[in-house]
């Protein structure tokens, strides 16, 4: 039926009925799974960033699919239900943690040295949108950086021009004033903001760099240089 602008799907017999109609949401995430195994087992490392990504993506929708059953769902016999979609989330751990270890293993630039904690690349010669240094990072085997304490700052503005502008992996593009990784999707938790900041000048400042050992919100399109960061 309708229910203020939205449909509605009512149940006659709610146990039966939705483990059928549950399952029935997931099978596009079923599919996506299955039709692309075997191309994760062999993919590159830009795409098996992409790809972690995604069961990023895949897991998230499963969870709030899983809340909204536990909230509707008062009958004892659901439990069946349960052990399903806990089987599918087994699933999407074991493929996440396959892909993470031949993201591990994937052939990584050389340019990258050790920096404090992290393998580090920085680019000092072309200036890229953060969209462009992310691509690049990615083809590099990595992510634009995460700083992950102050440690790992320290250690990279050590090697840094401090009169140039460079792009971190952090971005709030998604929801204003929420700030994450890139090469997570998760909040970012290390920020030494310069004073005022972040500011989201003329709505516009969604990406995160670096200058002079502070961080600054920026507009996405301008053009900085960048560093990369890759697990190793």
């Amino acid at each position: 039926r309708q229910d203020n602008g939205r449909s509605v799907c009512l149940l006659n017999d709610p146990p039966n009925q939705c483990g059928e109609f549950c399952l029935e949401a997931l099978k596009p995430m079923l599919d996506h799974i299955a039709s692309h195994q075997k191309e994760w087992s062999t993919c590159n490392p830009q795409n098996q960033n992409e790809t972690q990504e995604t069961l990023v993506r895949i897991e998230a929708k499963l969870d709030k699919l899983l809340d909204q059953e536990k909230a509707s769902s008062t009958n004892a016999n659901i439990l069946d239900l349960h052990a399903k979609l806990d089987r599918i989330e087994n699933l999407l751990a074991d493929l996440q943690e396959n892909v993470s270890k031949r993201v591990s293993n994937a052939s990584i630039s050389p340019l990258f040295t050790r920096i404090g904690s992290r393998l580090i690349y920085i680019e000092n010669k072309i200036e890229k949108s953060w969209d462009g240094a992310e691509e690049t990072c990615r083809e590099m085997g990595g992510h634009l950086a995460t700083i992950q304490n102050d440690s790992d700052f320290s250690a990279i503005n050590n090697e840094l021009d401090l009169n140039r502008l460079y792009w971190l992996g952090i971005t709030d593009v998604a929801k204003e004033g929420e700030f994450v990784s890139v090469a997570t999707g998760k909040p970012a938790t290390f920020f030494k903001w310069a004073f005022g900041q972040p500011n989201n000048l003329v709505d516009k400042d969604n990406c995160v760099d670096t200058y002079q050992g502070e961080m600054y919100d920026s507009e996405c399109s301008r053009s900085l240089y960048f560093i990369c960061e890759a697990v190793g």
